[in-house]
């Protein structure tokens, strides 16, 4: 294989991957999800980097997008678990198609086409390209007509669009950029009620207290986020002597 078409073969997923990846603040956290329910809750790697956490979803998954929350820091500042939860499922109601659309790119372009430049065969290349991109179209133009039930901005949608069309490999993630646009934020020990598995609620309480220890010891005792983030975990620890 020439050495062109082996850079071609590596650098197709490796932008797939470059691209998925992003950085969490704190307060920032992740909700995974799967076939329209919420499943778990990360906060990024355990290092940081400025600050921020890095993150990178399961490459293998494009069609199930994750969700972008964030804690209230201040009192009364977050929505009502409940009107998240049903905001929640309505987003990823009408984001399902375009997850699917966006699979089928990553299958053409991070699968098929690296293989078919392996093997030689320029014109499996050609035509997965091809038909990724008017996929890509497809899903853009989908992204447009439900951009009020997403949440976008005319903006946002312009640049979805023109990224997709751009980085084919882009194409893949079409579903996790549309979901990463919009951010819902409450109080942290509400986010154990968005209906996560009763089996994994413990360990998702614990990683919130764990986080927010770690941003507490940023924050001047003597501030109100100080005592809205000491608020959250009481109220978590509390929520854990109950069940009991």
């Amino acid at each position: 294989m020439p050495t062109s078409e082996g850079f071609l073969a590596l650098a197709l997923p490796a932008v797939y991957l470059f691209d998925s990846a992003h950085f969490l603040c704190v307060g920032e956290a992740v909700i995974s999800t799967r076939t329209g329910l919420v499943r778990g809750l990360s906060f990024g790697w355990s290092f940081e980097l400025g600050g921020r956490r890095p993150y990178v979803p399961n490459p293998f998954t494009p069609f199930w997008p994750e969700l972008r929350v964030q804690w209230a820091t201040s009192n009364g500042a977050g929505s009502a678990s409940e009107d998240v939860k049903a905001e929640m499922s309505r987003h990823l109601g009408a984001v399902r198609p375009v997850g699917w659309i966006s699979s089928v790119c990553g299958f053409l372009l991070i699968l098929v086409a690296p293989l078919a430049l392996a093997l030689g065969q320029q014109r499996l290349f050609v035509a997965s390209a091809v038909v990724c991109f008017l996929l890509s179209g497809a899903g853009c133009t989908l992204v447009g007509i439900r951009r009020k039930d997403l949440d976008l901005t005319p903006w946002q949608v312009c640049s979805t669009f023109i990224v997709a069309l751009v980085c084919l490999p882009c194409a893949a993630n079409l579903a996790r950029a549309v979901s990463t646009h919009r951010r819902w934020t409450l109080a942290a020990s509400d986010l154990p009620a968005l209906g996560f598995d009763a089996n994994g609620v413990a360990t998702i309480r614990q990683s919130l207290k764990e986080a927010l220890a770690s941003a507490q010891r940023y924050l001047p005792e003597d501030s109100a986020e100080h005592e809205v983030v000491s608020e959250q975990l009481r109220k978590l620890a509390g929520a854990r002597h109950d069940r009991h």
